[in-house]
């Protein structure tokens, strides 16, 4: 006779909901979970390893009375109904654990060997709006007053800007390399880790351009208040989080570069789709900041919001079929850590195996492919 083991109704809710599996997933996995919630009957050792396993749990945090969730490390200002949430799924505790050990080892090897500290971390006083805030981190990305990212792929324009003052950037749409563990964007936008003088911000690219560009302004606003977090859309009640969204409208698109273009309360939505592409931020983000700045009426933007909201087109180039998976790693682990792993293993301070694990490969030959990109342009 098989071997039943219990699980408490909660526990097992709570297992499955942060296995992040879908509904019909669960269902065709277990097709007797009805029966196992109501107490009908007990799942067998076999079916509760499996439900540990989708869980990516020890079996033995099935067996216990409660349910007993992950802490993580950096405060999480994702709130519904002004409730702090409290499920962190299986994906993003696993990106963040990742984060955190290379923050860990780059903030230990970057003060050992003389490597400058971001100087946009706490850049902000405690009593600094969001709009000196952003001011200061402008200059300090070296822009002019009127700078915001531009070019082609703005988000790396600002990426790159980022990296250069001492910070490390971090994007990914997936789990490491794993493309069936995708990242959910409405469970996370982005988070910021910091470790003494130095700090990681990782965003979640499982969006449009724009929502990314965003993302990753919005992190450095917790960067420069050195308040660390994770960030997601259910936060916008939070006051940090809506000090971080006021930082971030600011530095993507400065008053002083935005008083110069032209707004008609009767051409609105078509100059809104022109001006938004140039800023690279969504038309919503940017008719919110005319209203703030007193360039668009309100009742104007109440009038047309509809017509703008949700409706971003992501502005990513066409594709022309995914790069090579060493090209895929940089972008993924970002050029600073990318360049300092590499320089630590060349220089022997750094296990080739610890290389390779710090930066998500699995052999010495594509290890050595990944590091040889570290002199070529992104």
């Amino acid at each position: 006779m098989a071997v039943e083991v219990t699980i408490q109704p909660e526990v097992l809710e709570w297992a499955l909901g942060r296995s992040e599996l879908s509904e019909n997933e669960v269902e065709k996995r277990f097709p007797r979970l009805s029966e196992w919630k109501s107490g009908a009957r007990k799942p067998t050792l076999p079916q509760a390893k499996k439900i540990a396993e989708a869980a990516r749990l020890p079996l033995g945090r099935l067996l216990l009375p409660v349910p007993t969730p992950d802490e993580i490390a950096i405060p999480d200002f994702r709130t519904v109904r002004n409730a702090r949430i409290h499920s962190i799924g299986a994906n993003l505790r696993e990106v963040i654990q990742t984060a955190e050990q290379r923050l860990g080892w780059y903030a230990e090897y970057a003060a050992e060997s003389g490597i400058e500290p971001p100087e946009v971390l706490g850049i902000a006083s405690p009593s600094a709006t969001p709009e000196e805030a952003a001011e200061s981190a402008r200059k300090a990305l070296g822009w002019e007053c009127a700078g915001h990212p531009k070019g082609t792929d703005k988000v790396m324009d600002l990426v790159n800007r980022m990296e250069d003052n001492g910070l490390l950037v971090m994007r990914n749409s997936i789990v490491g390399n794993s493309t069936a563990r995708r990242l959910d964007v409405h469970e996370f936008r982005g988070f910021t880790l910091r470790e003494g003088s130095y700090a990681l911000v990782f965003v979640n690219t499982s969006d449009s351009k724009t929502a990314q560009l965003f993302s990753l302004a919005h992190e450095l606003g917790h960067v420069a208040k050195a308040v660390p977090g994770l960030s997601g859309d259910q936060g916008k009640n939070n006051a940090v989080e809506q000090w971080c969204n006021k930082f971030a409208a600011t530095l993507l698109i400065p008053e002083v570069a935005i008083r110069k273009e032209s707004f008609d309360a009767d051409a609105l939505e078509e100059q809104l789709a022109a001006t938004a592409v140039r800023f690279g931020v969504s038309k919503e983000a940017l008719l919110w900041r005319l209203v703030e700045l007193g360039l668009v009426r309100n009742k104007d933007a109440e009038r047309i919001v509809g017509l703008v909201k949700g409706k971003d087109v992501a502005q990513d180039a066409k594709s022309t079929g995914a790069p090579p998976f060493p090209v895929l790693v940089r972008s993924r682990v970002g050029r600073r850590f990318l360049t300092t792993v590499t320089e630590a293993t060349l220089s022997g301070d750094l296990p080739e195996p610890a290389a390779a694990e710090f930066l998500g490969v699995r052999n010495k030959e594509t290890l050595h492919k990944v590091m040889a990109l570290v002199d070529e342009a992104v």
